[in-house]
Parts: C-alpha cells; sequence; structure tokens
C-alpha cells in the first residue's frame, strides 16, 4: 500500500529505539503488491538478525518497545511468536490489540483490548493464541515453520504463522512493557455495516472472504470443517451479502462473492488432497496378507504385487 506520510512516521519510531542493534528492511508494495506474505518472507531473505520484528507500515513503535521484546526472547526459550500491547495511533488511551484468537468452530475473532480505554488490565506479560500487525520472533523459529504462507497475501497471514509456531510446541505472548501505535481506520472507509465485517475496499472483501476459508480448512479437524462450512460459513454469507447490500456498494460484493468462490476451491483442492493422502497411506489389508512388514501400498512394487524390499 501507498502510505507515504504512515511509513515516514513508521520508520522515524524505529530510528529513535534505545535497542540499537537493528537493521530496518522496507519492502516495497507500492508498484507491484506481492502481499504482506510473500513481502515479509522476501524481508527475511536480507535479514542478518537472529530476531526478527515484523511491522505495518503505519505502526509507530514506542522507544524501548524493541529492546523490551529482545529482552522476554532472551530470558524465555519457548516463547515463540510475542507482541507488543498496541493501541490506536492518534488515541494512544484506546487499546486496539493484546491478543487475539480464532474460534475453529465458528471462525470467530476475538480481539482482546480492541476499543477499550487502557486502564492497566492488559500490562505484564500474557499468553495468547495468535498474535498480529506487529511482533517479534527468533529466526530459527522462523525457518522451522517454513515461513508465511503466500497463499494468504493478507489477511489471516500472521493468525496462520502464530498457529504454526504454536503447533510446533512453542507458546505465544504479548509483552504488555511493549507499547506500539497503529492506525486504525484507513482513509479507504467505505460504510460502518461493511467495515464491521473487516472490509474496507472492494479488494479487501475478496482477501477477507477467501482467507477465511483457507485458515478454516488448515487448521480445524473434520468434524469442525464439517460444522464451520455445513452450518456457520453459510450463516456467515447470507448476513455479510445483505449488509453490503444495503450499503449499496455492489463492486463489493462482487468482489466478496468471487473471494467466496475462490475459497471454496481452494477447499476443494485441499480436501481433495488429504483424501489421496490418505488413501496412498491406507494400510491395505490384501496387501498385509502379501507380506506383514509393508505399512501401505506405497510399499507394493507396480503392477506386480510384490513388496518393495529398499
Amino acid at each position: 500500500m501507498n502510505r507515504k506520510e504512515d511509513l515516514k512516521d513508521c520508520l522515524e519510531s524505529y530510528k529513535k529505539q534505545s535497542y540499537k542493534a537493528i537493521e530496518v528492511i522496507v519492502i516495497d508494495n507500492s508498484k507491484v503488491n506481492i502481499g504482506a506474505a510473500m513481502g515479509r518472507n522476501k524481508g527475511v531473505d536480507k535479514a542478518n538478525g537472529d530476531y526478527l520484528l515484523f511491522s505495518d507500515d503505519d505502526v509507530v513503535a514506542d522507544k524501548d518497545m524493541i529492546l523490551n521484546l529482545v529482552k522476554f526472547l532472551d530470558s524465555n526459550d519457548h516463547a515463540g511468536v510475542i507482541q507488543p500491547l498496541i493501541s490506536e495511533k492518534g488515541k494512544p488511551s484506546v487499546l486496539q490489540g493484546a491478543g487475539h484468537a480464532i474460534n475453529l468452530w465458528t471462525g470467530r475473532i476475538t480481539a482482546w483490548g480492541a476499543g477499550e480505554i487502557n486502564t492497566s488490565q492488559y500490562n505484564g506479560v500474557r499468553e495468547i493464541p495468535l498474535c498480529g500487525c506487529i511482533w517479534m520472533v527468533r529466526k530459527e523459529v522462523f525457518d522451522k515453520t517454513g515461513g508465511y504462507d503466500n497463499e494468504y497475501f493478507i489477511p489471516y497471514e500472521d493468525s496462520d504463522f502464530s498457529i504454526r509456531v504454536a503447533r510446533l510446541g512453542y507458546k505465544n505472548y504479548c509483552v504488555g512493557t511493549a507499547r506500539a501505535l497503529h492506525r486504525g481506520k484507513k482513509s479507504t472507509f467505505v460504510h460502518p455495516w461493511v467495515e464491521f465485517i473487516g472490509i474496507t475496499s472492494p479488494e479487501r472483501a475478496y482477501r477477507v472472504a477467501r482467507n477465511k476459508i483457507i485458515f478454516m480448512s488448515k487448521h480445524t479437524t473434520w468434524t469442525q470443517k464439517l460444522i464451520f462450512f455445513g452450518l456457520f460459513l453459510p450463516a456467515y454469507v447470507v448476513v455479510h451479502t445483505l449488509m453490503i447490500l444495503v450499503s449499496g456498494r455492489l463492486d463489493i460484493l462482487e468482489k466478496y462473492w468471487k473471494g467466496l468462490l475462490s475459497g471454496i476451491l481452494y477447499l476443494l483442492n485441499y480436501v481433495y488432497k488429504k483424501l489421496i493422502y490418505w488413501f496412498m497411506s491406507w494400510q491395505e489389508p490384501v496387501v498385509q496378507l502379501l507380506d506383514p512388514q509393508v505399512k501401505s501400498i506405497l510399499d507394493v512394487g507396480c503392477g506386480q504385487g510384490l513388496p518393495m524390499l529398499n
């Protein structure tokens, strides 16, 4: 995105950090928008540090933010992704984020602190399921995950990364001593009802609809998939369609439905690959009769009915 003034404020805040051993890598998405996920993967390719900090371009970091995040990682080997306490840019007394969670049955997002007045209720260190907007991770942990999933573009890319880190056995945290500001309402604001469902532009409508389906496809059990895609997603589609229609933004509705269809195609392809993998690794009873040592149908010689010995 091309937000020149926000970027200036952001970079200036990193120049003023009390922790000086940093390098700043800016990915320019203004001409060819490759998205947050791929852009950040490219940034990591250029990075030299042991710790990685990912930041939106409209973030202003407190001068001790990096120092406090580094201190926490230095003293907590089990920590995965960690984020600061985030407040509204221009309204520092109003919180914007202290971590979030996504219900894997309903797809609903819970964002702690969003819109709350800061009364020190999120001070200290709290374990959280998912991080977003601005966060730090060890380079070795990032490498273990394989990096961002480029399929997302934006949004849900941070949530996807956080949940994959947690499933490696690490814990994610919000570190209350680390602070940052982030612009909430963007200049692309279109309508209160549409913004309520996380949509601020036609392109965003496509990505929100599509990426929720991708996230739920990847991270839910088969039972959770049945409940979400059979019950909750249809209900969301009806409600969201009506809300967008009332706003009068047919261009957004068109993109929303294109995103839904793209997401459903991803789901079908995902399920197809899982079924093929399950079939190919299935312990075939007939094959087991040929040789009890055979573990799967893959161990059988092509067309010969003979176990592979090597």
